[in-house]
């Protein structure tokens, strides 16, 4: 809910560290937000202290790493103890429900300044069931993140760090190319983390698919490798028009037409002598479908050709027509019924 300007005359320590424009305020500071704030303390003169002491308690704190260890959370918790002690007693007796009021306020200033730096600092994109989404990473790079997909990088690429990201799903990168000779250097680097595979580009475009326990990644042109975590071996060399498959350990490259598997970036869909098992895994994966078959022999039927991804339906009836297939939806489950005809 959208706040009104009133609101703030009533603001206490607990309250600014928890909205999120006097954080960004602090963390992002912008001519407009400076205006608002100003404004704030100009009209509540009486809040200017608590908004002073909010920011210097925000201030003092400096996250290196998303997970503190214990001893930084000792040392931050001490932190805001210390900053939110009163200065003056109003009285010598306190009453029993300060402590707990008081405890609540400091848990709320450290979930909430953690959470914020966090959010400030990293991206997480999430792709719903049906759904695409074509980003630009802070380098300019492209990623086209399909359906039922996850994506994570840092919001900002230092000069002297390896540009990272971490998908889960699939996507389509079309990486900008830094290298232009002598020895790589870090931010040169672009490294996808997919699965259980490290894929390291200079600049290229390759597509990453990651489920049911199956990694593949497809090089369309340029030029990467792919390793494995913890392991010395030299990195596996792809050329433009390899496939790398990657399931219980093992590496298995092969040529391929890669733009039949990057074609559901553009809204299409190949299948070359595809069982129906890989298909309704598909309908699954992407839109969210539990699929029920009566007779196990339907998942083997195979099938070849072109169809749009842009709507679920157009897939459905083209299997139930060219398979004879009858093919009943249950809304209330999102479950899709296959029986042979």
């Amino acid at each position: 809910m959208k706040k009104k300007f009133g609101d703030y005359q009533f603001y206490t320590l607990q309250d600014l560290i928890n909205d999120e424009s006097f954080m960004l305020w602090i963390s992002q500071p912008t001519d407009e937000l400076d205006k608002k704030w100003e404004n704030i303390q100009r009209v509540y003169p009486d809040r200017s202290p608590v908004i002073h002491e909010a920011r210097e308690i925000v201030l003092s704190m400096r996250f290196e790493t998303e997970i503190l260890d214990e001893q930084q959370q000792t040392e931050i918790w001490n932190t805001i103890i210390a900053r939110t002690k009163q200065s003056t007693k109003a009285s010598r007796k306190i009453k029993l429900w300060r402590p707990y009021a008081a405890a609540a306020v400091l848990i709320g200033v450290f979930l909430a300044v953690g959470l914020l730096y966090s959010g400030l600092r990293q991206v997480n994109i999430h792709t719903a069931y049906g759904q695409l989404q074509t980003l630009t990473l802070p380098d300019g790079s492209q990623v086209t993140l399909n359906a039922n997909s996850d994506i994570k990088y840092d919001r900002h690429w230092d000069d002297d760090e390896t540009r990272e990201v971490w998908v889960k799903g699939e996507a389509f990168f079309k990486v900008i190319h830094l290298h232009k000779n002598g020895p790589v250097k870090n931010h040169q680097r672009f490294v996808v983390h997919i699965g259980a595979l490290n894929v390291e580009v200079l600049g290229t475009s390759f597509n990453v698919n990651n489920r049911r326990g199956h990694t593949e990644v497809a090089l369309v042109e340029g030029k990467i490798g792919l390793g494995l975590p913890n392991k010395h071996d030299k990195p596996l060399i792809l050329a433009p028009g390899d496939i790398v498959a990657y399931a219980q350990g093992k590496l298995n490259k092969k040529s391929i037409n890669v733009g039949e598997y990057t074609a559901w970036k553009d809204g299409n869909l190949y299948f070359r002598n595809v069982p129906l098992a890989a298909i309704f895994n598909y309908l699954e994966d992407i839109y969210g479908y539990k699929v029920r078959v009566d007779d196990p022999k339907i998942l083997t039927r195979r099938i070849s050709g072109s169809v749009s991804s842009k709507n679920e339906k157009v897939l459905i009836d083209l299997l139930s027509i060219t398979f004879g297939l009858n093919i009943t939806t249950d809304s209330a489950k999102h479950e899709l019924i296959i029986k042979a005809n």
